[in-house]
């Protein structure tokens, strides 16, 4: 089990501590060091940490017994690696409670990830198209004709967006991986 006291102690050492669990610690570093590259705090890590190495889904009390963060702190932070794609909750059957667990597939999160990226490439472009109707009816000046340019731009780039997720989202991580390889093995071929 990791517990957050034994985490925040410098003078523990991995050589002091059983394999198992000084395993599971260096894991729970490394998600929090990943978490701290995407800008979340130190709890976001160690639950995501926790939850990669739950034997099972974890139920709130479970991840605050588990971290010894608050409850609230706990809350907060699996709303958000929710709403990332990065952790899903349930319900088991007779419970009324939330339980968690991360997602173990890469391609889960993939999939989750790009239907997020389409919706919000859809959300852009939606606003550019409301912003360029406004300015329909705008004097032709200077600020007007940056905005339609911006506007533009700014389209191109998600209509590429959206369709590098739209072909992209029917593959797995292993088939893109393939697909990719193939290409580069051909681009490279012929450069000889």
């Amino acid at each position: 089990m990791y517990l957050k006291l034994v985490a925040d102690h410098p003078s523990m050492r991995r050589e002091e501590t059983p394999p198992e669990e000084a395993a599971k610690r260096c894991m729970v570093d490394a998600s929090i060091q990943m978490a701290k590259m995407l800008g979340h705090s130190d709890a976001a890590g160690a639950l995501m940490g926790s939850l990669f190495l739950a034997d099972g889904p974890l139920s709130m009390d479970e991840l605050v017994e588990e971290t010894g963060y608050s409850k609230s702190t706990v809350s907060t932070n699996m709303t958000l690696l929710e709403n990332q794609g990065i952790v899903r909750r349930m319900r088991k059957p007779g419970d009324k409670r939330n339980y968690y667990v991360a997602m173990q597939s890469v391609d889960e999160t993939f999939k989750a990830e790009n239907e997020k990226i389409r919706q919000i490439m859809q959300i852009h472009i939606a606003a550019i198209d409301e912003a360029e109707r406004i300015l329909e009816g705008a004097e032709r000046n200077d600020e007007a004709e940056r905005l339609r340019r911006l506007f533009s731009s700014m389209r191109e780039e998600c209509v590429k967006a959206r369709r590098l997720i739209d072909l992209v989202s029917p593959f797995t991580m292993d088939e893109l991986i393939e697909i990719l390889k193939r290409e580069v093995e051909i681009r490279e071929a012929g450069e000889r």
